[in-house]
Formats: C-alpha cells, structure tokens, sequence
C-alpha cells in the first residue's frame, strides 16, 4: 500500500514539474514573440520616414506573426472580428483575381493602422510620473461656477487626443478618488458622477472632430490623400461649438452638485494648479508642433503624430534617466498590453480593402450627380449607417474604415469628396455616444455600475437627437471648396 501511494506521489511530482516546464517554455515563448510588436512599430515608422512600401509590409507581416502567437489572449470580440477577416479574405481568394500588389496593400494598410494606435499608445508610460493628474477634479472644480462644462469638455479632449481611450480611465478612477475624500450626499454625488462621466465622453468625441491624432483623420487622409486635416478643422471647429452650446446648461448645472468640497480653502494647491495647467498647454502645444511639422514636411498631421509621440516619450524618460533598455520593456509592455486595439484596428483595414475589392463601386460615380444636394445625401447616409451599426454592436471604426474606402473609389473617378468625408467624421463622433458595445460606454458602464445601454441612450440619447439635424448640416458649407 505504502509503494503504491509513494507511486502516485512520484507520478504526481512528475506530472507538475512537467507542467512547470511547459509553463516556463510557453512563458519564454511569449516573451521572444514580445519584440515582434516594437519591432512592427519601428519598422512603420520607418516607413513613414523613407517612403518604402517593403518596410510597410515587413510591419504586416511582424504583426501576423505575433498575433498568431498569441491569438488565445485576444478578448472574444477581437477574435471574433478575426475569423469574419478570415472568412472574407478565403473568399477573396477563391472568388475574386487576387495579386501580390493587393497583397501588399492589405499589409502596408493593417501595418500603418495598427502603428498608429501603438505609436500614441505609448504616451501611456508617462502617465504614472505626472503626479499632476491625482487632483485632477480638485483643480477643474476651482474653475468659475458657469464654467465648468467647458473645462471638463476641453480637458477631456486635450487629454483624450493623446491618451485616447485611457482618458477616460484617468477621469473616472480619479473622480472616485475625488468622491471619497467629500461629505457630499448621495444624490449630489450620483449626479456629480453622471455629469462628470457625459462631460469626459462628449469630450472625447470632440477628438474626431479636432486633434490631428484622431483614428477617424487618420483613416481619411490616408485613404483620400487630396484631404488633409486642416481642410477639416475649421468644419470641426463648427461641430464642436454646437456640441459645447447645447450641452452647456443641463450638465453645467449636474456638475455645480460636485462644488461642496469638505477641505477649507486653504488646502487648494496653486503650485499644483499651474503644473495642471502646464499640462494641458503642454497637450495642445504638441497638436501644434503636429501642425508644423505636418507643413513644413511631407508628412500628413497624423504621421506626424505618429513620430513625434515616441520620440517625444523616449525623450522625456532618458532626460529622467530612465535606461533605454528599461524604455524598451516598457514600451513592449505597454504595446503587449494594447495588443486587442491594435488587433481591431488591422483587422478594420483588412476588412476595408477585402470590401473594397470585393464591391467595387467606381462605376457608382458615373451615375451620381455630383451635385452639393447628391453629395450630402450621400454623407448623411454614410453617417446614419454608422450609427446606425455602432448600435447593432459593430464598432465605429469597421465602418469608417469601410466608406472610406468607398469613398476612395469615388474620388479616383472625380467625385468631390470632401462633404461626404466631413458627414462620416460627425457621424463617426456621435456614434462614439451612442454605441452600447463600444469601449466608451463599456468603460463608463463598469465605473457606474449600470447598463452601457443606459450610458448611450439615456445619458446621450435626447443629446445626440437635438444635434443631429444642425450637425449633419455642417457639410454643405463646404460647397464649392
């Protein structure tokens, strides 16, 4: 009986230490496949620079490999968005004339988009060494009464246009930081809340709207290069404007409820204050040097974005005598860590250009009048479509990424594009509002504890219906430009 149990205790050790092993093994495999991302990164960006398609397509293909690698820590819908790619790139395969060239296209297409959520992804390493952002509320709330709203609309944006998505992470735990330390009631802090968490969305979807480091600028000007992001600022300008005045009141009036604050006066920090400020100067001073640097080169505003971001970043950690092979681990992690982003916003490409040469719609053109009447139709049904799908769960950017392409087809045949490309942007920001199953709303939904659908319609519902109609309105004062 004893040899007996010594047997399956030998069998049992053996069988963990066999497992231990296949453990350790698949853990350094992961960590080899680890550089496949920074290097796909480097290789885009080096791209960008010299103008070579083969680099392009050597970021695709370094992309492919990891991904494959680690296809089982993608989350369901990333995964599930992968085998639709799949499917439609087998039937592309066996139905249409596939080529090389196209090929290429698809790769260089993933790679660039995959880089360029990554590339501004790494603004993420900095965060944790900007003290600053710890009395974030504090320092917003010490703004006049009956400006509030535009405070919180205008730090949200200039935050969101280069942390995108981890602005709303920094809003949100901040603010629960921010309740705790308050003698505030349950109701003034449940409306608080809400107004705080609206303002931080809306502001977020000015971002389509203004910052030259949009997804949404960086998907039209790369697949319409006569459009550039200037042409679309000041039609951006107008949208946000309508969007600050008509969120102005209600929600100005939710977050006065957030101006009881516990502390005496005195506790307020001026040095704090101004350091905050210097951020958010410090934000929009690097969409400017965007600018420049987009004027003075060849570079559109969003691969200028794409290279000064890392740059910038490294910059500041080695000036913090951070080592650079500590930079390049977190880098590495820090890409590995949004390996789910920068899968969706590949696959949206690939998706774009399998539909693109599986439903041609050049000869379209030679039937559409194109007359401002034509053109906005044509705009206004590409941004209902979009919101329209954001509602049935299919993200903003898979839309996007399909009419432009569309759109793309019609501009090499003549068509004027540049009412329908601002319709698609505005549609592309409220459906940012309004989608259920968007990070956005999910995001928010987990910091409130309720629905995502109560996020989208109750919140921004009634907001985005007041909208809609002088939004979609914008593009016909681009007529004749």
């Amino acid at each position: 009986m004893r040899d007996c149990r010594r047997h399956i205790s030998l069998a049992q050790m053996r069988a963990l230490r066999a497992l231990e092993e296949a453990h350790t093994c698949n853990l350094g495999g992961r960590k080899r496949m680890m550089f496949l991302l920074p290097s796909a990164l480097f290789c885009e960006l080096a791209a960008l620079i010299i103008r070579s398609q083969a680099l392009s397509v050597a970021s695709g293909v370094l992309l492919t490999l990891f991904f494959i690698s680690r296809w089982r820590s993608l989350m369901p819908y990333p995964r599930r968005l992968g085998v639709i790619t799949l499917g439609l790139l087998a039937f592309w395969l066996v139905t249409a004339e596939p080529s090389w060239q196209m090929g290429q296209q698809m790769l260089a297409s993933a790679a660039y988009y995959a880089a360029f959520v990554g590339a501004l992804g790494l603004m993420h390493c900095l965060i944790q060494r900007l003290p600053q952002l710890g009395e974030l509320h504090h320092l917003l709330l010490a703004s006049p009464r009956l400006a509030l709203y535009p405070g919180y609309l205008v730090s949200a944006f200039a935050i969101g246009s280069i942390l995108s998505f981890g602005m709303l992470n920094l809003l949100c735990g901040s603010l629960e930081r921010h309740l705790q330390r308050s003698t505030l009631d349950e109701t003034r802090q449940r409306e608080g809340r809400r107004a705080v968490m609206v303002s931080a969305l809306r502001g977020f979807a000015l971002v389509p709207l203004l910052a030259p480091t949009s997804v949404a600028v960086a998907i039209l000007t790369r697949e319409l290069p006569g459009l550039s992001w200037n042409e679309l600022l000041p039609f951006g300008l107008l949208a946000a404007l309508i969007l600050l005045v008509a969120g102005w009141p209600a929600e100005n009036r939710r977050l006065q409820q957030l101006l009881d604050p516990p502390a005496p006066r005195h506790h307020t920090a001026v040095p704090d204050t101004r350091r905050f400020g210097g951020l958010l100067v410090g934000c929009l001073i690097g969409i400017t040097l965007i600018a420049l640097l987009a004027n003075v080169t060849a570079l559109s505003a969003t691969q200028a974005a794409m290279l000064l971001v890392p740059l910038s970043v490294t910059g500041v950690l080695l000036w913090q005598k951070v080592r650079i092979s500590r930079v390049y681990g977190e880098f590495s992690e820090t890409l590995a860590g949004m390996r789910n982003e920068i899968f969706i916003f590949a696959c949206s490409a690939l998706l774009a250009g399998l539909a693109s040469a599986l439903l041609p719609v050049g000869h379209l053109a030679v039937h559409l009048d194109a007359t401002p009447l034509a053109l906005f139709i044509l705009g206004a049904l590409g941004a209902l479509g979009t919101i329209a799908l954001a509602l049935l769960g299919v993200a903003p950017i898979i839309s996007l990424n399909l009419s432009a392409a569309f759109l793309a087809q019609l501009a090499s045949q003549g068509v004027p594009v540049l009412q329908p490309a601002l319709a698609l942007l505005i549609g592309f920001s409220l459906a940012m509002l309004l989608s259920p199953y968007g990070p956005s709303a999910l995001l928010l939904a987990r910091h409130a504890q309720l629905s995502p659908w109560r996020i989208a319609f109750d919140w921004n519902g009634r907001f985005v219906l007041m909208v809609i109609g002088p939004l979609l309105l914008i593009p016909l004062l681009a007529e004749g430009l």
